[in-house]
C-alpha cells in the first residue's frame, strides 16, 4: 500500500492529471505505476482495459499513446494522442507527446505545428533557439519561407551561433535568391567555430556543385574568399582543400593546382590517408603531362602515387595510356591497364586502352574483344575508342566493319 501511495505521489507531481481522478480507481494508479517503472508493455495491457472502458478518457488516451511511442506503435499512438489533444487542447503534456510523436514518424511539418503551438502556450519553456529552429524547419517543409525566415532570426536573436538556425536561415536566403544577404550570412556560419568542420566544406561544396557559369562570374570572388576562410580556419580539413583545388582549376592557374596538390598530399602524409595521398598525387601527375607537358615529372608522380595506392585505376589507366602514345615501356603499360580491366571490367575507357596496347603489340585478335565490350558500355560515344576499334579490325582484314566504325568515328569529331 505504501508504494502504492508512493506512485500516487509520483503521478500527480510529475505526470498530467487526469480529468476528474477517482481515488479508488485502482486500476489506473497500478497502470501509472507500471509505466513509471518501465514497464510500458504491462502498462499499455491496463490502459488498453481502461481505454475500452471509456474511449473518451484523455488521460487513458495520453498514456496509452505513450506506451505504444515506446513500442514504435506509431499510428496507434498517433490516435490516441490526438484523442488527447482533441479532448484537451490546452494540456501541455498532451500537446508535446504529440509534437515528438510527429518528430519520430518524421513530419516535420506536423511535429513543428505543435512545437510552434507549445511556444505559445509556455513561452519562458518553450521560446529556445531549438524549439524555434524546429518550427522554422517546419515552415520551410510547408514552403513558407519567409515565416520560416522570421522564427530563424528569433533564435538567433537569443543565441547568434546556434548552428541549426544559421545552416536553416542561409539556405532560405540562398533558395529566396537575397545573395547578398545569403553570402553573408554565409560567413557567419563558416566563422561559427562550434559547427563542425565537414558541415561547413560540405556546404561550400555542394553550393559549387550547384551554380551554374553565370553565377560563378559575379559571386565567384567571394565564394573563393569564403573557401579561403574555412581553409584558414581549419586547415586540417581534406574537403576544404580539396574544394580550394578545384577553384584553382576553375581559373586553370596550373602553379595553384601544383602547390594545392602538394598541401593536399601533406595532408594526407600527416593523416595517414593514403587513399588521399594517392588521389592528390594523381591530379599532380595529370596536370604535369596534360597542361605543364613535362612526362618526366608527370611518370614520377604517377610512381608516388602508385606507391601510395597501388589500384588506383585512374592512375593506373592514364600512366598506360600515356606510355602507348610515346609507343614505350609497352609491356609495363599493358600489365597496369590489365590491372584497371579486372577492377573495373564495363569501363569503356580501361577496355579502349587495354585493347589499344594489346594493338600496338602486335596482338589484334586478343584486342577485339575488349572493343565489342567497350561499345555495349559507352564506347560508341567516343571518337578515340571508335578509332581504335576500326584499326583493330582493319589489322583483321574486317575491312567493311572497320569503315562503319571509322565512319562512326569521323561523325563524332565533326
Amino acid at each position: 500500500m505504501r508504494k502504492l501511495l508512493l506512485y500516487t505521489v509520483l503521478v500527480l507531481v510529475c505526470c498530467p492529471l487526469r480529468a476528474q481522478v477517482n481515488p479508488d480507481d485502482d486500476l489506473f494508479l497500478l497502470a501509472t505505476a507500471a509505466y513509471a517503472e518501465g514497464q510500458t508493455a504491462q502498462a499499455k495491457e491496463l490502459f488498453a482495459q481502461l481505454h475500452a472502458q471509456d474511449p473518451a478518457d484523455d488521460a487513458v488516451n495520453y498514456y496509452l499513446g505513450l506506451c505504444e511511442m515506446a513500442g514504435r506503435e506509431l499510428d496507434a499512438a498517433e490516435e490516441h494522442l490526438t484523442s488527447a489533444v482533441q479532448a484537451d487542447s490546452t494540456n501541455i503534456w498532451y500537446v508535446y507527446a504529440l509534437a515528438s510523436l510527429y518528430d519520430a514518424k518524421g513530419n516535420q511539418v506536423r511535429a513543428g505545428e505543435y512545437v510552434e503551438k507549445l511556444v505559445k502556450m509556455n513561452p519562458s519553456t518553450y521560446n529556445s533557439p531549438n524549439t524555434l529552429s524546429m518550427v522554422a524547419d517546419s515552415k520551410v517543409a510547408a514552403g513558407q519561407d519567409s515565416v520560416a525566415l522570421q522564427y530563424y532570426k528569433q533564435a538567433l536573436l537569443l543565441d547568434p551561433e546556434y548552428a541549426p538556425a544559421q545552416f536553416g536561415r542561409t539556405e532560405v536566403l540562398r533558395r529566396s535568391g537575397n545573395f547578398p544577404a545569403f553570402f553573408v550570412s554565409l560567413e557567419e556560419l563558416i566563422r561559427n567555430e562550434d559547427v563542425r568542420p565537414e558541415m561547413k566544406s560540405n556546404y561550400l561544396t555542394v553550393l559549387m556543385d550547384n551554380i551554374d557559369s553565370p553565377f560563378y562570374w559575379v559571386w565567384g570572388d567571394t565564394i573563393n574568399r569564403l573557401v579561403d576562410l574555412d581553409r584558414e580556419m581549419n586547415p586540417d580539413d581534406y574537403d576544404i582543400q580539396l574544394l580550394k583545388l578545384r577553384m584553382c582549376y576553375i581559373k586553370q592557374d596550373w602553379e595553384s593546382v601544383l602547390d594545392q596538390c602538394d598541401v593536399l598530399a601533406d595532408l594526407s602524409r600527416r593523416q595517414g590517408n593514403d587513399e588521399h595521398l594517392a588521389e592528390a598525387l594523381s591530379i599532380a601527375g595529370d596536370v604535369w603531362y596534360q597542361q605543364l607537358e613535362n612526362k618526366k615529372k608527370a611518370y614520377e608522380t604517377y610512381e608516388e602515387a602508385l606507391k601510395a595506392d597501388p589500384d588506383r585505376t585512374s592512375v593506373l589507366n592514364n600512366y598506360a595510356y600515356y606510355l602507348s602514345l610515346e609507343g614505350r615501356k609497352l609491356r609495363k603499360a599493358l600489365k597496369m591497364s590489365r590491372r584497371t580491366v579486372e577492377l573495373e571490367p564495363d569501363n569503356a575507357t580501361y577496355l579502349d586502352t587495354y585493347g589499344w596496347l594489346l594493338f600496338l603489340l602486335h596482338k589484334p585478335e586478343e584486342a577485339k574483344p575488349y572493343f565489342k565490350h567497350a561499345m555495349l558500355y559507352g564506347g560508341r560515344d567516343s571518337a578515340v575508342v571508335l578509332e581504335h576499334y576500326a584499326k583493330v579490325l582493319e589489322a583483321l582484314g574486317e575491312t567493311d566493319l572497320a569503315s562503319y566504325y571509322m565512319s562512326l568515328s569521323e561523325q563524332k569529331n565533326k
